[in-house]
């Protein structure tokens, strides 16, 4: 089903396993807190720009608040700078947090933020309360989760590999990045997004964490770079959501 080079490297690189569990979670939750706070330090100057352009050129709000999936399946509001006009989202059956290329909606400002993923600043503050890592499946809409269309129009295994997916993912904390999004994958399939996921829950290490985080800027661009070569407007966000 999936393409043999899709997530070999990666899955290797995290599939060690060799951290206690308890002894990884703490490592990690010390690696988030010790992460944030610098990277939120750091990009202070960089997030007050950001929010006088949203304020100038959209008006308030300046952030994007919605509601997601976190641990467990416990609700929390995951912030973004907003890079849209006001308007519902167009939504599709086969796979959740889907997104149309071009999406009239988005704003110069915001194509430009999407691109460079500056969008994503804010979700510090949700690592640093908790709700999220700096490195974890993507968390989920609520309202993806309610739509069941993506989980009935699937063949009965595919479906119950979803199921799976979703119930394996409630069990760590979402995150800011992930295997998924350093994956080289021109496809960038459903599919192999659900592999990604259960590779890095299934056998956690820090050391796998390490790595994603050096790896995203490098997938960022990357990103950048295909969506330039393929002269999209508005490529998909690395995340996805």
């Amino acid at each position: 089903m999936l393409p043999e080079s899709s997530n070999r490297d990666e899955n290797k690189n995290c599939g060690s396993g060799s951290n206690e569990v308890m002894s990884y979670h703490a490592w990690k939750r010390l690696l988030d807190i010790t992460g944030a706070g610098i990277l939120l330090a750091l990009a202070l100057p960089v997030w007050g720009i950001i929010a006088l352009l949203v304020l100038l050129a959209q008006g308030r709000p300046v952030f994007f608040r919605q509601p997601r999936a976190g641990l467990h399946g416990a609700p929390f509001t995951m912030l973004k700078f907003r890079t849209m006009r006001a308007g519902r989202p167009p939504r599709f059956a086969d796979k959740p947090v889907a997104k149309r290329l071009g999406d009239p909606r988005v704003t110069p400002l915001g194509r430009v933020l999407r691109a460079t993923h500056l969008d994503e600043l804010p979700q510090l503050l949700n690592v640093l309360r908790g709700e999220m890592s700096l490195v974890g499946p993507r968390p989920l809409p609520l309202e993806d989760l309610a739509q069941s269309g993506w989980l009935e129009h699937a063949p009965p295994l595919e479906r119950a590999r979803r199921l799976h997916w979703l119930e394996q993912r409630q069990s760590v904390l979402p995150g800011l990045t992930g295997l998924w999004q350093i994956t080289p994958n021109p496809e960038a399939d459903f599919e192999n997004w659900i592999a990604s996921d259960l590779a890095y829950i299934e056998s956690p290490s820090l050391s796998c964490d390490l790595l994603i985080l050096l790896k995203t800027p490098v997938a960022i661009l990357r990103g950048r770079r295909a969506a330039h070569l393929h002269g999209e407007k508005d490529p998909v966000p690395l995340n996805h959501t």
